[in-house]
């Protein structure tokens, strides 16, 4: 049996090598991000969204992998966006809704931070 990580590690992976390459003339980014979820979806691991409000992190963290082979700031980041996604309830539309407004998530990157729900004092 895999250990948790190992899908987590297969699925940052997948999604580096797809943005860094880019293999495809556009949406290399939308499909990194999907076949990370597949792998994850796959192996039964929450899936990775990536709310608006914390895009630059995620701009900055691909950046210093891509350019200093920094992974720590790329695991970081994408570890808790899928802690922030694990946290929202998707099984209804209009709880989700409401979930991702009072976190932040729809919000520009200079307009809020990304506020994780069910964390004390938090949505």
């Amino acid at each position: 049996m895999e250990r948790p990580l190992i899908p987590f590690a297969k699925a940052l992976f997948m999604m580096f090598i797809i943005a860094e390459t880019h293999p495809f003339t556009d949406g290399n980014g939308r499909i990194a991000r999907i076949m990370m979820n597949t792998e994850l979806v796959h192996r039964h691991q929450c899936r990775i969204i990536v709310p608006t409000v914390y895009r630059e992190d995620y701009l900055l963290a691909l950046r210093s992998l891509t350019r200093q082979g920094n992974t720590g700031p790329y695991i970081q980041m994408l570890s808790r966006t899928q802690e922030f996604t694990s946290r929202v309830d998707f099984n209804d539309y209009d709880t989700a809704l409401t979930s991702l407004r009072q976190a932040n998530a729809f919000l520009e990157p200079d307009e809020g931070k990304l506020i994780l729900p069910g964390k004390s004092g938090n949505p």
